[in-house]
């Protein structure tokens, strides 16, 4: 097992950006061979090194696979763009920064082009922890060629359109989003993406899980309810926990184990 940093340019940001890259154990012996990629997402006021220095996560993925649950694949944990307390990920309204396109355009094509992987989507996934978790089924939903499968953790999967006003303006939200019911907001609204993919034969799979007393709870909850109400397929689980690194680093296997179901790679 070898995590290293890994810096990179971004044109859609036009700066420099750091990912981690955990490369599994046969990774340098077996150079002919090519690996399925998990990104797996950073939260709110979170960075590139989360995962593994508070979420042990690169341990979690040798412990899996060296049980069989888990095949050998390449684990990417990118920056979200580094713009104030967190992007979510998404281009922003404002025009401050093009934080979608940073991880599509730049990011993807920097790791595909400098490690063995398998460029398919049956062989690439997305992952992540609160904001993360709403980054994941958010990429996921807009890019669905791009991806097979995402896994939040916890995450921020409301709907910005069901906000009082007064909380909508008092928080980041009109800088990222625009007006409360504008179209830029219906673009990148969960239950509008997942309405039109459902029908789709190429859409990601979706697994999730939330702690039982996080205060995100009820907006996962939700979020499932829709699912079930529009027939797309999906797995949720709750789990007691809060909305902390001893729930996401403890519940990670079970995304984990959700992602190996869906990358399809031939040894």
């Amino acid at each position: 097992m070898t995590v290293k940093p890994f810096p990179f340019f971004s044109g859609a940001l036009n700066s420099r950006k750091t990912c981690f890259v955990y490369l599994p154990p046969d990774y340098e012996k077996n150079i002919a061979r090519s690996y399925p990629v998990l990104y797996l997402l950073h939260g709110l006021h979170g960075t590139e090194s989360d995962w593994t220095e508070k979420g042990n996560a690169h341990h979690t993925a040798d412990q899996l696979i060296r049980s069989g649950e888990l095949k050998e694949c390449i684990i990417v944990m990118p920056n979200d763009g580094g713009y104030g307390h967190g992007t979510f990920y998404m281009d922003w309204y404002d025009g401050t920064g093009n934080f979608e396109q940073y991880m599509i355009y730049d990011l993807i094509q920097y790791i595909d082009d400098h490690f063995r992987t398998v460029r398919e989507r049956h062989a690439r996934a997305i992952a992540g922890y609160s904001m993360g978790g709403y980054g994941a089924f958010f990429l996921a939903m807009r890019h669905p060629t791009l991806f097979g499968a995402a896994a939040s953790l916890s995450g921020a999967l409301g709907t910005p359109t069901v906000m009082p006003y007064k909380d909508f303006e008092r928080s980041q939200f009109p800088r990222i989003l625009g007006p409360l019911h504008g179209e830029y907001v219906r673009q990148t609204d969960l239950l509008e993406l997942s309405v039109k993919l459902v029908d789709s034969v190429v859409k990601p799979a979706l697994y999730f899980n939330c702690g039982e007393q996080d205060p995100l709870s009820p907006l996962n909850l939700a979020f499932r309810n829709h699912l079930e109400s529009i027939g797309y397929p999906h797995e949720y689980e709750s789990f007691p926990g809060e909305h902390n690194w001893s729930y996401w680093s403890g519940r990670l296997p079970e995304a984990l184990r959700f992602v190996e179901k869906h990358l399809r790679v031939r040894a």
